[in-house]
C-alpha cells in the first residue's frame, strides 16, 4: 500500500501533544539547517519513524498534479524544443545517437556548437571588414560579393569532417586555392564552368538555398519554454512552500540549458541534405585538384601569379586518390554530432589574419589582387589543419557555465526546500552534472593525448590496448564456433564475429574509446535525465528515503510543516537565489547566440540586397554597443598595464625598433625611461579606444593585433623585452 504523508503527518503532529507521546521513539532530536530554526523547532520524525509510521514505497501525485507537470514542462520540452533539434531525415540510428549525445553530454555538445558559432562569426567579420565601414558594394559580381561567397563556403566546410591521416599542408593549400584564387583556370566539366569565381558563386547560391530553414518555429518553441518557466515561477512563489510547485520549478530550471542548445543550432545550422552538400563541396575541391595536376593549367597559373614551380611542389600529394579524389570531406559533423571535430576554417582564418588582415585592418580588400595572392599563399609557416586550438577553452568554459549554472539553480531550490540536505532530487541533478563533466573531461583528455589527425597515440597509452580483451574473447569464441562440421547458425555467427574483429582492429584509438566508454556514458546519462523527469512528474521521489534527504550529512528527518511556516521562515530567499542563478545563465546564453545570429546572418542570406541591408544594420548595432563588448578587455589591459608593465619598464637594456603598431601611433622605439614608458602605455590605450570608436573594430572582435597583444603582455614593444 502506498504511503499517505498528509495523513501520516497529521497523526504524528497530533500525537506529539499527547502525554505520553506514543511515537516518542520516532522523534528526531538532532541538529537542523535551513529555514527551520532550533528556537521554534517543529515536530520532526526520523527516517526509521517515517518508514514505520508512514510506510514504504512512494506516494504518486494525483493526476491533476502530474498533468500540470506534463503540460508545463514535458510537452514544451519534447513537443516544442526537442522536435526543433537539427535532426537528419531518414537516418534513424544517426538521429538516435545524436540525440543521446546532445542530452547525455550537453557540456561537450554545446562546446562544439559555440566553437562553430565563433568560427562562423569570424568568417562574417572578415567579410564585413573587407570594405569601408559606411559602404557595401551594390554589384553582385564585386570583389566583396565574391569574398562573401568564399567565406560562406568555408563556414559550411567547417561543419564537415575530413579524412584522417590526410596530408595537412597540402590539404590547407588546396582549400586556399579553391576558396580565394581567381587566376586558376579549371578543366572542362559537364557544367561547362571553367571559371573558378563563377563556380564558387554557383556553389554558394546552392548552399544558401539548401540551408535548413525554420528559424521562426525555433523562436516560438523557445518562447513557449520561457512562458512555461514564467508560469512555473509565479506558481512556486504564489503557493510558497508547496513542495510540488517548487520542485516543478526546479525541473524547469534544470532543463534550461536545452533552449540555449536549440537556438545555437540556428547558426550552426545543418543543410537539408548533408550528403548532397558534401558532394558539392568535394566536387569543387576535386575540380581545383585536377586543374593543379594539369601541367599546362598549373604552368599558366604559376606565370599569372608570379610564382615559381617550386612553390607548387606540394601538388604532388594531390595524386593520392585515397584522400583527395572526390572525398576530401567525409561526413557531416555540425552541432556537436562528432567528437573531436575541430573543422578546417579556423587555421585558414588565423593564417589570413596573421599574413594580411592584421596589418591592413578595415577595407583590407582595397588592393584585391595583393589580398587574394596573400590569402592563397598564407603565412610563411603553415601549420596545417590543426585539430585543436587552446582558444577553444573559452567555448568549453562557457558551455560548462551554462549547463552547470542552470542545473545548480535547480539544485539550490531542491536542496534548501525542507527537508534541507542532499536528497534524491538535488542528488540526481548532481549526478547528471558529474557524468556530463566526466564525459567532457575524458573527451578533452583524449584530444590532448592524441593531437594528430589520425587519432592514434604512442608510448604508454598504446599499451592500454583498449578493446583487446574483447578481441581475445571474440577470437576464442570464433574458433569454437568454426569447429562445426556443417554450415549452421554457429558457422554464420562465427563469420560475423570474425568480420567484427577485423573491423575492430582497424579502428582508431579514439573510436574504440568512444564505443566502449563515451557512448555508454551518454546513454546512461540520457536515461538518468529521463528518469529525473518521470520521477518528478509522477511522484517517484515521494518516499521516506527521498523526503528525509539521506544522501549526505544534515538530513535524516522529515517535517510536516505547512505553507505558512515556510513563508514565515523566509524560504523565498533560497528559491529566489536558485531561480536568479539559472535565469542569468539562460538569459546570457540566449542573448549571446541571438546577437551572433544577427551579426552573422548576412553571410547566409540568399538575397544580396537584403544581406547588404542586414550588414549595415549590424555595423550600426556594433558601433553603438562596442563599449559593452570591449569593456572587459579594457579593464584587463588597464590592470595589466598598471600593475605589471610599468613595474618592468626600467629593466630594459636592449632597445628594439618601433613596431608597425607603434609607428602608426607615432610612438618611438624602446626606452628604459619609466616616464617615457608610461606615456607610451597611455598612448596605446588612447590609440586602441580611437580605433574601436571610429572603425568599430580594426581587428576581429575576439583577437588583438599580435604586436599590440605582445606589447600589452610585456613581451615586446615600447617597454622592451623583460
Amino acid at each position: 500500500m502506498a504511503p499517505n504523508f498528509d495523513a501520516c503527518g497529521e497523526l504524528y503532529k497530533n500525537a506529539s501533544s499527547l502525554t505520553p507521546n506514543p511515537y516518542i521513539q520516532f522523534a528526531y532530536n538532532g541538529s537542523i539547517r535551513g529555514v527551520l530554526r532550533e528556537g521554534d523547532r517543529p515536530a520532526l520524525i526520523t527516517f526509521e519513524g517515517c518508514l514505520a509510521l508512514c510506510g514504504q514505497g512512494f506516494q504518486p501525485y494525483k493526476w491533476i498534479e502530474a498533468s500540470s507537470t506534463i503540460t508545463t514542462w514535458v510537452l514544451p520540452v519534447i513537443g516544442g524544443l526537442l522536435l526543433q533539434a537539427p535532426f537528419e531525415s531518414n537516418r534513424f540510428w544517426k538521429t538516435f545517437f545524436a540525440l543521446v549525445r546532445w542530452m547525455g553530454s550537453p557540456m561537450s555538445s554545446l562546446s562544439y556548437i559555440l566553437w562553430n558559432i565563433k568560427v562562423t562569426g569570424k568568417c562574417a567579420l572578415m567579410v564585413d571588414m573587407a570594405v569601408p565601414y559606411d559602404h557595401v558594394p551594390e554589384d553582385q559580381d564585386s570583389e566583396f560579393s565574391q569574398m562573401r561567397d568564399a567565406f560562406y563556403i568555408l563556414a559550411v566546410m567547417n561543419q564537415y569532417e575530413i579524412k584522417s591521416r590526410m596530408p595537412e599542408i597540402a590539404a590547407e593549400k588546396l582549400l586556399r586555392v579553391a576558396l580565394f584564387s581567381n587566376s586558376l583556370k579549371l578543366t572542362s566539366d559537364e557544367d561547362n564552368v571553367q571559371n573558378l569565381p563563377r563556380l564558387r558563386k554557383v556553389l554558394a547560391h546552392d548552399l544558401r538555398r539548401g540551408r535548413r530553414r525554420g528559424t521562426v518555429p525555433v523562436f516560438l518553441a523557445i518562447l513557449w519554454f520561457i512562458l512555461s518557466l514564467a508560469i512555473s515561477i509565479e506558481s512556486a512563489f504564489g503557493d510558497l512552500g508547496v513542495n510540488a510547485t517548487a520542485h516543478n520549478l526546479g525541473l524547469g530550471l534544470m532543463l534550461s540549458w536545452i533552449p540555449v542548445f536549440i537556438i545555437g543550432s540556428i547558426i550552426d545550422r545543418n543543410p537539408m541534405s548533408s550528403d548532397d552538400t558534401c558532394l558539392r563541396l568535394n566536387k569543387l575541391l576535386d575540380r581545383v585538384r585536377l586543374a593543379l595536376l594539369d601541367t599546362n593549367l598549373r604552368d599558366t597559373y604559376t606565370r599569372d601569379t608570379g610564382r615559381t614551380s617550386d612553390d607548387f611542389q606540394w601538388t604532388r600529394d594531390l595524386n593520392d586518390h585515397a584522400y583527395f579524389s572526390e572525398s576530401f570531406f567525409s561526413e557531416f559533423a555540425g552541432q556537436g554530432r562528432c567528437r573531436w571535430h575541430y573543422g578546417v576554417a579556423h587555421p585558414i582564418l588565423a593564417g589570413i589574419e596573421k599574413a594580411y588582415v592584421a596589418d591592413y585592418g578595415r577595407d583590407w580588400m582595397r588592393d584585391s589582387e595583393t589580398a587574394r595572392n596573400t590569402m592563397v599563399v598564407g603565412p610563411e609557416e603553415l601549420t596545417g589543419l590543426r585539430w585543436f586550438d587552446w582558444r577553444e577553452i573559452w567555448q568549453i568554459l562557457s558551455a560548462i557555465a551554462i549547463v552547470v549554472g542552470t542545473i545548480t539553480g535547480a539544485m539550490v531550490i531542491s536542496y534548501w526546500t525542507p527537508t534541507v540536505g542532499l536528497g534524491c532530487r538535488s542528488g540526481g541533478y548532481l549526478i547528471f552534472i558529474i557524468i556530463s563533466f566526466a564525459s567532457l573531461f575524458i573527451e578533452m583528455l583524449v584530444w590532448w593525448l592524441t593531437p594528430t589527425r589520425s587519432g592514434e597515440v604512442s608510448g604508454w597509452l598504446q599499451k592500454a590496448a583498449i578493446g583487446d580483451p574483447l578481441v581475445r574473447f571474440g577470437s576464442r569464441l570464433e574458433r569454437q564456433l568454426s569447429r562445426s562440421q556443417s554450415y549452421s547458425w554457429q558457422t554464420s555467427l562465427g563469420e560475423k564475429i570474425q568480420n567484427w574483429m577485423s573491423d575492430w582492429e582497424v579502428l582508431q584509438f579514439r573510436s574504440k574509446l568512444e564505443i566502449l566508454v563515451l557512448k555508454p556514458l551518454d546513454i546512461f546519462n540520457t536515461s538518468w535525465l529521463i528518469y529525473i523527469v518521470l520521477a518528478q512528474t509522477f511522484g517517484w521521489y515521494r518516499t521516506c528515503s527521498c523526503m528525509t534527504s539521506t544522501w549526505a550529512a544534515g538530513g535524516g528527518y522529515l517535517d510536516f510543516e505547512s505553507i505558512v511556516s515556510y513563508k514565515a521562515h523566509g524560504i523565498s530567499l533560497y528559491w529566489g537565489s536558485g531561480t536568479a542563478l539559472s535565469l542569468i545563465c539562460l538569459t546570457a546564453g540566449l542573448l549571446f547566440i541571438i546577437a551572433e545570429w544577427c551579426a552573422q546572418s548576412h553571410l547566409s542570406t540568399m538575397d544580396y540586397e537584403a544581406a547588404s541591408r542586414g550588414l549595415l544594420r549590424t555595423r550600426w548595432w556594433k558601433y553603438h554597443t562596442v563599449w559593452l563588448r570591449r569593456l572587459p578587455n579594457v579593464i584587463i589591459d588597464s590592470a595589466v598595464v598598471g600593475q605589471k608593465h610599468i613595474h618592468h619598464c626600467g629593466s630594459n637594456t636592449n632597445p628594439s625598433p618601433s613596431s608597425p603598431t607603434q609607428r602608426r601611433m607615432g610612438i618611438a622605439g624602446t626606452s628604459s625611461d619609466p616616464i617615457h614608458c608610461y606615456a607610451a602605455v597611455r598612448a596605446v590605450e588612447a590609440w586602441r579606444w580611437e580605433q574601436i570608436t571610429h572603425e568599430d573594430a580594426r581587428m576581429p572582435e575576439d583577437d588583438y593585433d599580435d604586436e599590440l597583444e605582445g606589447f600589452l603582455r610585456g613581451q615586446s614593444g615600447v617597454c622592451g623585452e623583460r
